[in-house]
C-alpha cells in the first residue's frame, strides 16, 4: 500500500539516506558536487522540512522516499525534488506517487519540475503525465536541466 503524508523532522536522516542512494549515480555522471542531493547536510533537509512542503511517500509501512513542494503563489507549484528508494524504482509506484502528490493540491493552476537532460527515462515519464517541456537550464559543464511546465 502507497501513501504519502507531510514529513516530520524526526525522518529526516531516513529520508537523507534515501535521498543519497536515489541519486549517487546522478552525481558520479554529473560532477554537481555543489547542488547534488547527495551532499545536502541533513540540518538543511530538517529545515525544508520545517519551511516548506515536504511529504515522506511510504510503501507497505516503510519510508520509501520523499517529495519537496514549492507553493510559487496563485496556484502555481513546484516539484522541487522527489527521491524514491532503488528498490521501490521502475516498479509502477511513479504514476501513483504523482498522482497523489497533484491531488494534494486541487486548486493547483500549473505544476513546474527540472530532470537533468541525459535522464531519458524522466523525460518520458513526466511528458506522459502531461508535463511539457518548456526550457533549459545549465548548471555544469556536464549538467543541463530541462524544465517542464503542466498546466491544469
Amino acid at each position: 500500500m502507497l501513501l504519502i503524508q507531510r514529513s516530520s523532522k524526526h525522518e529526516a536522516s531516513v529520508l537523507l539516506d534515501i535521498q543519497k542512494e536515489a541519486f549517487q549515480k546522478d552525481l558520479i555522471k554529473y560532477e554537481d558536487y555543489d547542488t547534488s542531493p547527495v551532499n545536502e547536510p541533513v540540518e538543511r533537509l530538517i529545515k525544508k522540512i520545517e519551511l516548506f512542503i515536504h511529504y515522506t511517500i511510504w510503501i507497505d509501512g516503510k519510508i520509501a522516499g520523499g517529495a519537496d513542494i514549492r507553493d510559487m503563489s496563485e496556484g502555481r507549484y513546484r516539484l522541487n525534488r522527489i527521491f524514491l528508494s532503488e528498490r521501490y524504482q521502475n516498479k509502477g509506484f511513479g504514476t501513483e506517487i504523482i498522482n497523489l502528490i497533484e491531488a494534494e493540491f486541487p486548486l493547483a493552476k500549473e505544476w513546474r519540475l527540472d530532470t537533468p537532460h541525459l535522464n531519458t527515462r524522466n523525460h518520458h515519464f513526466y511528458e506522459k503525465l502531461g508535463y511539457k517541456r518548456e526550457a533549459q537550464h545549465q548548471i555544469n559543464s556536464k549538467l543541463i536541466l530541462i524544465d517542464y511546465v503542466k498546466k491544469i
